[in-house]
């Protein structure tokens, strides 16, 4: 058996025909080539196949097309076959930013210290603009909203294999949920102020504004799951009590709830 990859990135995908070549491209074309890229579809008719099929052969492409439950379903299947020790999900409508972020990030994290090492990313966004997207350096603050910008966080393994892998009740929040479980378990944590690892559509299913309030939900459900200390417990209570009136005030007044990146006319903004 060959030496194991240090990165694995996981995408999951179904009828993303349209946007998944740009993915396949951008792992493909990475000058670090010490990764493995695991792409779960499920089942799409469209001509996503057809794409996978011309990139197979061409970097350390591991596919496969079947029906499953759910983003945290296909993600798992991932997990299952990942080999890598930094494991990083970038979607089919996501890319990485630029040829060499894995490149500069392998330094960060080649001593293996850290449990997540998180970057930021870009969000390119039809309906919001484009502007850039932090991890938040606050811990506590995850108790409230999440902190990490998911395609742009690295996971080491021995986390998935401490604080379990992604649960299927969570459809939207997932990721939150994930990370919840591992910063309650103690899990290590570096924040970096670059590179920007990826560039997200700002399409998917946690960021449109039309599931907003799911979303906020969700993360509600997920801290209720999660938070065993009645004082977090009271505390993130009075936290909806306020939080979930804004949002919808400001989701009705403006349409949007993200700031946008000054300054960079719709270009993607580079660190």
């Amino acid at each position: 058996m060959g030496k194991s990859p240090f990165f694995t990135i996981i995408t999951a995908s179904f009828s993303r025909g349209s946007t998944i070549k740009h993915t396949l491209q951008s792992v493909r074309d990475q000058t670090f080539h010490d990764l493995e890229h695991i792409v779960i579809d499920g089942g799409s008719k469209d001509q996503t196949l057809q794409i996978l099929k011309e990139f197979e052969n061409t970097y350390n492409l591991t596919w496969i097309s079947e029906p499953d439950r759910g983003i945290s379903d296909a993600l798992n299947k991932g997990l299952n076959m990942a080999h890598g020790r930094y494991i990083l999900v970038i979607q089919a409508d996501d890319r990485l930013a630029g040829s060499k972020v894995l490149e500069q990030i392998y330094p960060i994290v080649k001593s293996e210290e850290f449990d997540i090492c998180s970057f930021p990313v870009i969000v390119d966004s039809q309906e919001h603009g484009v502007f850039l997207r932090r991890p938040i350096r606050v811990l506590w603050w995850n108790r409230f909203k999440t902190i990490f910008p998911h395609q742009g966080s690295f996971v080491h393994r021995r986390v998935f294999s401490s604080v379990g892998t992604f649960r299927d009740e969570f459809s939207i929040a997932l990721d939150y949920d994930f990370f919840y479980r591992a910063l309650v378990a103690g899990c290590s944590v570096k924040f970096e102020a670059k590179p920007a690892v990826s560039i997200m559509a700002g399409e998917g299913v946690g960021s449109r504004n039309d599931f907003l309030l799911a979303r906020i939900r969700e993360e509600a459900k997920v801290q209720r799951a999660n938070e065993k200390r009645v004082l977090w417990r009271f505390l993130q209570r009075i936290f909806h009590s306020v939080y979930v009136p804004y949002k919808s005030h400001v989701h009705r007044k403006s349409g949007s709830v993200l700031s946008r990146v000054p300054g960079f006319g719709g270009k993607v903004p580079k660190l």
